[in-house]
């Protein structure tokens, strides 16, 4: 199944494809119709050590980017939503996919094999320009990333990855959030080397200074500066 009306207005309007030449997108999009992966929940579609696979662009859902751990189970290392890329890092050189990816419910992928992207940063310069910047942010990233996991008590690195990585959407002007959570608290665990009570007691943490409000689909955040004096004293590091 190719993608839909949906699918494809995400696909033109995300920011690594903006240097592509809109009818070279088209065409492309056109021809490989089955490069447009409509994913059913818990589908792997690429798998860690593959060579030269290419970039991925999620253009709806969420995905998960896992690893095997030493226990015979899996450790997942990141989440990617709408508009995120996977894989730009194996793109300048032959080192192989280091994490698996799989679809966490219903999501769409869309594949640019690694013949094609080498033939836009061959054609567009401003396209290999953005490429690079998205690796150099994602560098960054994890830099940032390795200092809350070391130095970090749960529920800061918590917040620090619900709320200032994962949900980007700016809070209401008079400070409020609505936080939506589509991670499953078993798997938000994984992603930050939490245990899944950890992730339960610091929500539970989080409600009883008043700093977080339960809803049907997430947390509603009265007051995002007073949650991120609370859980970041020393200021934000994302």
């Amino acid at each position: 199944m190719t993608f839909g009306d949906r699918e494809l207005a995400q696909v033109r309007s995300s920011a690594i494809l903006q240097d592509i030449a809109p009818d070279v997108l088209l065409a492309t999009l056109k021809s490989r119709p089955d490069d447009q992966l409509m994913l059913p929940p818990a589908t792997t579609f690429t798998a860690a050590g593959q060579l030269k696979p290419g970039l991925y662009l999620v253009a709806n859902g969420i995905v998960e980017l896992f690893v095997a751990d030493t226990d015979d189970g899996e450790k997942i290392v990141d989440f990617a939503r709408a508009g995120a890329t996977l894989a730009e890092e194996t793109l300048f050189g032959d080192r192989p996919l280091q994490y698996s990816a799989r679809s966490l419910g219903q999501a769409a992928v869309l594949h640019l094999p690694d013949e094609l992207v080498s033939e836009w940063i061959e054609s567009y310069p401003a396209f290999a320009r953005r490429l690079m910047s998205l690796i150099a942010e994602r560098i960054n990233y994890l830099n940032k990333d390795m200092f809350t996991y070391r130095a970090k008590r749960a529920t800061s690195r918590l917040i620090c990855y619900v709320l200032c990585h994962f949900n980007k959407a700016p809070m209401a002007a008079d400070g409020s959030y609505s936080l939506q959570i589509e991670i499953p608290h078993n798997k938000l665990a994984s992603r930050l080397g939490l245990s899944a009570s950890q992730v339960s007691r610091s929500f539970r943490e989080l409600q009883d200074k008043g700093l977080i409000v339960q809803q049907a689909q997430g947390y509603f955040i009265p007051d995002v500066p007073a949650l991120s004096k609370y859980v970041c004293p020393g200021g934000c590091d994302f």
